[in-house]
């Protein structure tokens, strides 16, 4: 059900109070998102190599679990999944607080992972049922942007309070973390007579034709399903391991100075993120896609500078995130706005959870692949493949065919 005012450049109450729960669970994410691996390994003394596992472990669970959590969204609809999945979430991030041995890790982690492969495609489902097909890209840039604006926020809290040789300070930001979920629970309650099924509505379901099949015949869906894989295998899922391995081992950068170039990334989004907005509305969407490609090969090509001169390292480094960013404010609106275009309204948790397995997907390829040649040395070939590979699908992103973008309602 859209809000009655489609005609409005404006989004609707429901969306912001909806972004404000954003907001607050990237705030709570934020204050342990930076700290994760360092908890696990020096504070729970969980060995590097299963840490790693444990979080790989959960991403295959999370891809397992989509399938099932979008035929749910597409049969009960996506404000009671995200309600329950937001809970299953809060659940798991407060009970890291308790983990102690390696078996409870892997639990908390199931429970954790369980929880976040539905909240991400019902959040994204109830997004577009919550906005007109004109504001898609506005909401979707507007909530990556208070994404990271939260998780910046969080960041910048947790670095004041964490302390290796005091586990409660970890304790308590998980603790912080979990209740963060909960008061987006809070928020999605208060969005009445949107986002849920009724009982005539269920039964129709059950009775009509269609399903992942459908899907997975939808050739258009499918290539934009094959560039999103690549493209994100080739950019985001590099940071966690190939960028800060890179930057602290080859370009011998001090741990403390990536802070600095994940500070700039983050800030670039928060300040221009609804600016870049307003600038693509007229540009093509698949050239959209291609140049925030071809700003993410562009930041791995100045990454290289700081591996061959190490004295501009550290600014190498930051002015790769900055340019990185800027590719991510052009992802960020596009995608998810062509996903829901293309995807039939009864098969929409479905599409919006198979647009999350290319995230899933890649952050399982990319820190093996990145691991593996780093660990061998060979990063001017890593960078290279990154490089080519990111220009190469651009070229492709380029050349697709795709709906035209809506216009606004006039009445």
């Amino acid at each position: 059900m859209l809000p009655k005012d489609v005609t409005s450049d404006r989004l609707p109450p429901q969306v912001r109070r909806m972004l404000l729960g954003v907001t607050l669970s990237a705030l709570g994410n934020g204050l342990v998102l930076p700290f994760a691996f360092v908890y696990f390994h020096s504070v729970r003394h969980i060995p590097t190599s299963i840490a790693g596992l444990i979080f790989s472990y959960g991403a295959l669970i999370s891809l397992a679990m989509a399938p099932i959590a979008g035929s749910l969204i597409d049969k009960w609809g996506p404000r009671p999944l995200l309600i329950i999945s937001l809970s299953i979430t809060g659940i798991g991030y407060a009970s890291f607080s308790l983990i102690r041995n390696i078996p409870q890790a892997f639990l908390v982690m199931t429970i954790t992972a369980i929880g976040n492969s539905a909240a991400w495609p019902s959040q994204g489902a109830l997004s577009t049922e919550l906005t007109p097909d004109h504001l898609r890209e506005r909401i979707y840039g507007a909530s990556f942007a208070l994404l990271n604006v939260g998780l910046g926020l969080g960041g910048l809290a947790s670095s004041l309070i964490v302390t290796i040789d005091k586990p409660h300070t970890f304790e308590v930001l998980y603790v912080g973390d979990g209740i963060s979920f909960f008061v987006y629970v809070l928020v999605v309650l208060t969005l009445k007579d949107v986002g849920k099924r009724s009982k005539a509505e269920r039964a129709a379901h059950a009775t009509r034709e269609g399903g992942w099949g459908d899907v997975i015949r939808d050739k258009v869906f499918v290539k934009v399903w094959i560039v999103s894989l690549f493209a994100i295998f080739l950019s985001y899922s590099q940071i966690e391991v190939g960028f800060t391995s890179f930057a602290t081992t080859v370009a011998n950068v001090l741990p403390a100075r990536l802070a600095w170039a994940y500070a700039a990334n983050t800030a670039v989004i928060a300040i221009f993120q609804l600016w870049v907005i307003k600038k693509l509305e007229k540009m093509p969407r698949g050239r959209g896609l291609a140049l925030a490609m071809l700003f993410w090969a562009a930041a791995w090509a100045i990454l290289a500078v700081a591996g061959v001169f190490k004295g501009f390292a550290v600014p190498a480094i930051i002015v790769c995130q900055f340019v990185f960013a800027i590719g991510e404010m052009i992802w960020s609106p596009i995608m998810p706005a062509i996903v829901n275009q293309i995807a039939p309204d009864h098969l929409r948790g479905r599409y919006n959870s198979a647009s999350t397995n290319t995230w899933q997907i890649g952050m399982i390829m990319g820190p093996a692949s990145a691991g593996v040649l780093l660990g061998a040395g060979l990063w001017g070939l890593w960078l290279g493949l990154l490089f080519g590979g990111l220009v190469a699908v651009a070229f492709v992103a380029f050349r697709m065919k795709l709906p035209e973008r809506p216009q606004r309602v006039n009445q």
